[in-house]
C-alpha cells in the first residue's frame, strides 16, 4: 500500500454535464443491454416478462463524494398507460475494444518456483560503502498526519546489501529474530524479478538519497500502527521521494517499509511487486523541477495490484468486493481522509476496474502510460481509454453483471469461457445480485455508495399485466442499465438460514447450525461448500475460507479436520425441472473467536455438470450478535 502524503495539493475540478436529449432512433433490441436514460429522479417504465425471462437492473451512483450513499426504491404499480415516464430507452453502444468479460474470466494463476534465484554477489557492486546506521521517521498513531508529535524516530542498522538493494533492521530487533531466509529472499526477489519488471513496465526508481540502492527498512512497528490497532505488511510513503518536504514528514530516501514479521515465499513476491510499483510511481511523479501531482489513492493502489504476479494480495479483496459491490466506492482520491484506508472492498473494486481498462488498451503499455500521465483521477482514465468516465463506468458495471451470469451458469460456451472460480485461496462467485421477485413483492430498495454499482435481478413467476409499471424513486447522478438474462434455468442459486429462529449465538451448544438449500440444473451436483467470514477491515488471516467436499457426503456429519466445520447431506430431489440439494452445516463457535470485525457470513456452493462445467452460487447471511461475556467464557472453556 502507499501511505497517504502529508500535503495533498488542493484540486480544482471542471465538471462537464451533458443534458440527455431523447432521440427517436431505431427500436430497442431487448436482447442487448439497454440504457434507461433518466430525465428525473422519479420515473417509471413497463417491462415485458415472458415465461423464463429475467433481467438485471444495473444502478450506478456517479456521485464522487466519498462515503455518500444513495438509496434507490423500486415498486410495482398499476398505471393507466404503458409508456415510459421521465425516461427513455436506447441500446448501449459499446466500443469495439470492450472485452466480453473481465480478465479474471480468462486469467490463470502464474506458476512460480519457490527458488527465486541465487543471491547477488555483494562484491559486484562498485558503489560507495553504505551508512551502517540510519534513522527513519515513522507515523505510528491515529493523530493528524501533519502533526510532528505523531511521528517517532527509529534507529536502524544495515544488515545486508546487494548492488541495488540495502536492507536496514530496526535497532530494537536482532537479525536472528527474523524468519529464516527472509533477508536472502528479499534481495533475491528484488534483484532477480521485481526491480527489472517494474522498471520495464512502469519506470525506474529515483535514487533520492544518492547511495545507489533501494532501501528496505524492516521494523516491528508495522504490527502496531494506529496506536496498536493496525497491522500491515508494508508500505511506501510518497513524501519520502520529495526533496521539498521537511522531516519528519519525509525521510528523503527511496525506501520501502516492511513488517519484520514477514516470511519468505510467493506471498512476499506479490507484496514486493505491489510496493515497488508504489515506489516507481512516487519516483516518476516527483522527478524534475515540474513534478507531477500526487497520484490519487485509488489509481495508485490499482496500478500496484495490477503488477502483482499472483493473487495472494488480491484474492480476499476481490471476494469482499464481489460480496457487496454496491457498498464500495471505486473513485477515492484520498483513502485515509475518506476513512476508507485499507478497505478490502474498495481495493478489490479498483483492481478489477484497472484490469478491465487494461484490456481496453490491449497494447501492453497501460501500466507505463498510467504512471507517467500528467493527469490523475478520472481525467487520466478518460484520456487513456478515450471514453467519458460515466460511460466507461456503465460499461464496466455491465461487464460485472455479465461476469455474475457467467459464474452462476452451467451453460458456458466458447464465447463465454468458464470463469476463474478458484482465485488464490478463495472461491469466486461473481458480483452479488439482489433478487426481486415481482410476483411476490411489490417493492424493494438498495443502498449504493458513491461510484459504486448495485445489481437487482428482476424476475416474475408469470407475465406481468400490461397496465403495471416499475416505478423508480432514485437520486441525482443515477445511471441505469437493463441486461436480459438468457437461459435463466441454467443458473444456480443458494439459500441459507440459521436453524434457530432466535439468535443462534445465545445457545450453549458448541456449534452454530445453518440450513443450506442449493437449486441447480438437473443432471448436475453440488461439488463443494465454502464458508467465508466477511468484513471490509477483517484481517487477511481471519478471512481465510473454510471448504468442504460435498460429493461424498451421506446423511452423517462430515468434519473438516482443520476448521471443525461439519457438513451433512439432508436431501436431494427434483422440483419443477430443477434439482434441489439440502445440507446441514455446523460452524464451531471457536471459529468466531478473535474476529471482532466480522460483518456477515457468506456461503458458496460449486456445482458441476455432467460435462464438467462449473457454476458457483453464493448467499450472504447476517452475522449473529455476539453473546454476553459469561457465554463467551463458557465457549472458551469448552474449547480448551
Amino acid at each position: 500500500m502507499a501511505a497517504t502524503p502529508v500535503n495533498r495539493r488542493a484540486e480544482v475540478k471542471r465538471v462537464k454535464v451533458n443534458k440527455p436529449v431523447p432521440q427517436l432512433s431505431q427500436p430497442v433490441d431487448w436482447n442487448r443491454p439497454v440504457n434507461i436514460t433518466c430525465l428525473e429522479t422519479q420515473l417509471g417504465f413497463p417491462l415485458s416478462f415472458s415465461p423464463g425471462d429475467e433481467y438485471v437492473l444495473i444502478v450506478n451512483n456517479l456521485d464522487r463524494s466519498p462515503r455518500r450513499t444513495k438509496t434507490i426504491s423500486l415498486s410495482l404499480q398499476e398505471t393507466a398507460g404503458d409508456q415510459p415516464e421521465n425516461c427513455y430507452f436506447e441500446n448501449t453502444q459499446a466500443p469495439d475494444a470492450t472485452p466480453q468479460a473481465s480478465s479474471l474470466l480468462n486469467a490463470s494463476i502464474p506458476q512460480r518456483s519457490s527458488d527465486t534465484g541465487p543471491l547477488v554477489n555483494e562484491a559486484e557492486s562498485d558503489e560507495a560503502p553504505l551508512e551502517s546506521v540510519r534513522y527513519f521517521y515513522l507515523f505510528v498513531t491515529e493523530g493528524d498526519l501533519s502533526d510532528k508529535k505523531q511521528y517517532t524516530r527509529l534507529k536502524a542498522r544495515l544488515i545486508q546489501q546487494s548492488p541495488r538493494v540495502a536492507i536496514y533492521l530496526d535497532d530494537q530487533q536482532k537479525p536472528e529474530e527474523l524468519a529464516s531466509g527472509l533477508v536472502n529472499d528479499l534481495i533475491a526477489q528484488l534483484e532477480n524479478q521485481v526491480l527489472d519488471k517494474i522498471e520495464r513496465e512502469c519506470g525506474p526508481l529515483r535514487d533520492v538519497d544518492g547511495n545507489g540502492r533501494f532501501t528496505i527498512f524492516l521494523t516491528p512497528w508495522l504490527s502496531k500502527l494506529q496506536g496498536g490497532k493496525t497491522t500491515i505488511n508494508g508500505f511506501v510513503r510518497p513524501s519520502d521521494f520529495r526533496d521539498n518536504i521537511m522531516e519528519p514528514f519525509s525521510n528523503h530516501c527511496d525506501m520501502l517499509y516492511l513488517n519484520s514479521a514477514l516470511k519468505p515465499g510467493p506471498q512476499l513476491l506479490d507484496l514486493l511487486s505491489h510496493e515497488v510499483t508504489h515506489a516507481a510511481v512516487s519516483s516518476i511523479r516527483t522527478t524534475g523541477t515540474h513534478s507531477l501531482p500526487d497520484e490519487e489513492d485509488w489509481l495508485n493502489e490499482g496500478i500496484a495490484h495490477l503488477m502483482e504476479p499472483g493473487f495472494t494480495n488480491r484474492d480476499y479483496r476481490i471476494s469482499e468486493f464481489f460480496r457487496s459491490p454496491e457498498s464500495y466506492p471505486l473513485v477515492v482520491s484520498d483513502y485515509y481522509r475518506a476513512q476508507l484506508w485499507r478497505n478490502h472492498g474498495c481495493r478489490g473494486a479498483v483492481n478489477l476496474f484497472l484490469n478491465w481498462c487494461n484490456q481496453l488498451k490491449s497494447d501492453s503499455q497501460f501500466a507505463n502510460q498510467i504512471t507517467r500521465h500528467r493527469l490523475t483521477g478520472t481525467a487520466k482514465i478518460e484520456q487513456l481509454t478515450s471514453t467519458p468516465f460515466p460511460e466507461l463506468f456503465r460499461l464496466w458495471s455491465l461487464d460485472l453483471a455479465r461476469q455474475s451470469q457467467a459464474y452462476n451458469s452451467l451453460n458456458s460456451t466458447g464465447n463465454t469461457p468458464e470463469p476463474l472460480i478458484h482465485c488464490g485461496r478463495f472461491v469466486l462467485a461473481g458480483p452479488a445480485i439482489h433478487d426481486w421477485n415481482l410476483s411476490d413483492q411489490n417493492h424493494t430498495s438498495l443502498k449504493i455508495a458513491s461510484t459504486a454499482s448495485g445489481f437487482v435481478r428482476l424476475k416474475s413467476k408469470s407475465q406481468l399485466p400490461e397496465k403495471w409499471i416499475i416505478k423508480v424513486q432514485g437520486f441525482q447522478s443515477m445511471q441505469m442499465t437493463l441486461l436480459k438474462i438468457e437461459q435463466a434455468s441454467q443458473l444456480v442459486a443458494l439459500e441459507a438460514e440459521y436453524a434457530s429462529s432466535e439468535n443462534p449465538m445465545d445457545s450453549n451448544s458448541q456449534f452454530v447450525e445453518v440450513h443450506l438449500r442449493c437449486g441447480h440444473p438437473i443432471n448436475s451436483k453440488v461439488e463443494k461448500i465454502c464458508l467465508e467470514f466477511n468484513g471490509a477491515y477483517l484481517s487477511q488471516l481471519a478471512r481465510q475460507p473454510q471448504k468442504r467436499d460435498a460429493t461424498a457426503l451421506d446423511d452423517s456429519d462430515s468434519i473438516e479436520p482443520r476448521s471443525g466445520l461439519r457438513l451433512a447431506l439432508l436431501n436431494s430431489e427434483t422440483q419443477q425441472n430443477r434439482q434441489v440439494t439440502e445440507f446441514n452445516a455446523l460452524i464451531p463457535r471457536t471459529s468466531f473467536e478473535g474476529k471482532t470485525n466480522i460483518e456477515s457470513l457468506s456461503w458458496k456452493a460449486i456445482v458441476i455438470s455432467e460435462t464438467q462445467q462449473r457454476g458457483v452460487a453464493q448467499v450472504e447471511m447476517a452475522f449473529p450478535s455476539l453473546p454476553p461475556h459469561r457465554i463467551a467464557k463458557k465457549i472458551l472453556e469448552a474449547a480448551k
